[in-house]
């Protein structure tokens, strides 16, 4: 983690444009082609929800604009951020939010992640860990699809943790598209950065 020097920051005349604002954050949605790697997930007898989740964060840490975070009010850079991720519990009607590290290895991240949840069992949040601002808040809606989706926020312009999320697949001829949303802060993510984001994500599953 690394304190940014705000008069020497490239950033400063946006990110003084919209620390303060009340909402701050903005979202994008769009769809995204998943029939290969959907395929490759199957065929390798891996979770889609963490194997995607891999790739996100894998795409997501290559672009400094999605580690950068408030601390004490003041801009930081982490060098990794990792997902805070919603699973499902046994009674499986209901959900707990948990916490792993992000991992190169799709298959030591996969590994990691299941274990991170089965040892938190029933336990809905650790709070002690959620205070973290190296995460990125990861969900998904696997029931249907959507156009547009919100999250749960309290109004601090200074949470800047980027929400993500995807939704259920939908066959269209050959193709398996899917839902994805993002949200981010605008003092820290501009349009450019997420599309940047997105595009960087279509590439890598093209690769699949």
């Amino acid at each position: 983690m690394k304190k940014i020097n705000i008069n020497q920051w490239k950033r400063k005349q946006t990110f003084d444009f919209y620390k303060n604002m009340d909402i701050p954050r903005y979202q994008v949605t769009v769809d995204l082609d998943v029939s290969g790697f959907y395929a490759y997930v199957k065929k390798n007898k891996l979770s889609f929800y963490f194997s995607f989740m891999w790739l996100v964060l894998k795409e997501l840490n290559q672009i400094e604009n999605f580690k950068y975070r408030f601390i004490e009010g003041e801009p930081y850079i982490f060098d990794v951020v990792s997902p805070s991720f919603t699973d499902k519990v046994e009674d499986g009607d209901t959900f707990k939010i948990v916490n792993t590290p992000y991992i190169d290895d799709i298959h030591k991240f996969q590994e990691s992640a299941i274990k991170k949840s089965n040892d938190q069992g029933n336990v809905f949040i650790n709070l002690d860990d959620e205070v973290r601002q190296d995460l990125v808040y990861i969900t998904t809606f696997p029931w249907a699809k959507f156009t547009h989706a919100s999250h749960p926020t309290n109004l601090d312009s200074k949470d800047a943790i980027p929400r993500i999320g995807w939704a259920k697949f939908e066959k269209i001829g050959h193709q398996m598209m899917m839902p994805f949303t993002i949200e981010v802060h605008h003092a820290f993510v501009d349009g450019f950065h997420v599309g940047k984001l997105i595009n960087a994500i279509e590439n890598t599953l093209k690769e699949y």
